[in-house]
């Protein structure tokens, strides 16, 4: 029995190898090159294009800024409560004031639909990856 219990222990730690050098394989990211439309009203409608996307990354800061307030209040409130709660100093020390609220803003959609206005005004967007680590 003895062998079957090697023959599975180095199954099992070739296994986990093989996963862990696929998760350190090479990660990548998309990027974009831009080809403006020949025409100047193509160039126009990509003016459009530049504003559209400006509201957009806006709106998402102004929604990422409220949920970090939000946050914030959330976080005061459980420390409040937490303190309040409490009935000795040992369960004070545990009551935390801090919290992690660093709501990025996401605006990956609004990239998305810059790239589909700019098309639609005759400009070409191309797509290239760009190794960012593991190489």
């Amino acid at each position: 029995m003895p062998i079957h219990s090697r023959a599975l222990q180095r199954l099992v730690f070739l296994a986990t190898l093989a996963i862990a050098l696929v998760a350190c394989g090479p990660s990548y990211r998309t990027e974009y090159s831009y080809m403006p439309p020949a025409d100047s009203a193509g160039k126009q409608c990509l003016n459009q294009c530049l504003s559209m996307r400006a509201m957009c990354r806006n709106q998402a800061e102004n929604r990422a800024a409220n949920a970090r307030a939000d946050c914030e209040r959330n976080a005061m409130i459980n420390y409040t409560a937490c303190m309040a709660t409490a009935k000795s100093d040992i369960e004070r020390s545990k009551c935390s004031s801090s919290s992690y609220c660093n709501q990025g803003a996401d605006t990956g959609q609004c990239e998305e639909e810059y790239r589909l206005c700019y098309e639609n005004c005759g400009g070409t967007v191309s797509s290239y990856q760009v190794c960012e680590y593991g190489c």
